[in-house]
């Protein structure tokens, strides 16, 4: 396949995507989800963006969310237990995580009805 245009001056991500089941709680909620305050249950999905170079499999995707879930593994169990931290504070985490390997974004979803996007 022939590209015909100058690939060097558009931006290029690769997107890595897991599904964790896990556990969290939010602190002080407001009075109309005051339930929140009690440790639940999701289906976490995470989404890691990578800023790339090239197109031809710069980062290879299989590996990144292979490493993603060893750091939640290991980090919090499985299923994992994120206590009192809201997808904000796992993105960030996991942005931390992941900077110094590329990633630029993290989005943390609840049952991909709502979350948070971090980047830098």
């Amino acid at each position: 396949m022939q590209i015909k245009f100058e690939i060097r001056h558009m931006k290029k991500q690769v997107i890595a995507q897991i599904v964790v089941d896990g556990f969290h709680n939010y602190s002080n909620p407001p009075s109309e989800v005051e339930f929140l305050q009690y440790k639940h249950r999701h289906q976490f999905t995470i989404k890691l963006g990578y800023e790339v170079n090239d197109l031809n499999r710069e980062k290879e995707i299989f590996i990144a969310r292979d490493e993603i879930h060893s750091y939640i593994n290991e980090s919090y169990g499985c299923p994992a237990n994120f206590e009192n931290m809201s997808c904000e504070m796992i993105a960030a985490e996991l942005l931390d995580f992941g900077k110094e390997d590329g990633v630029i974004w993290v989005e943390v979803w609840e049952e991909q009805t709502g979350g948070a996007r971090i980047e830098l």
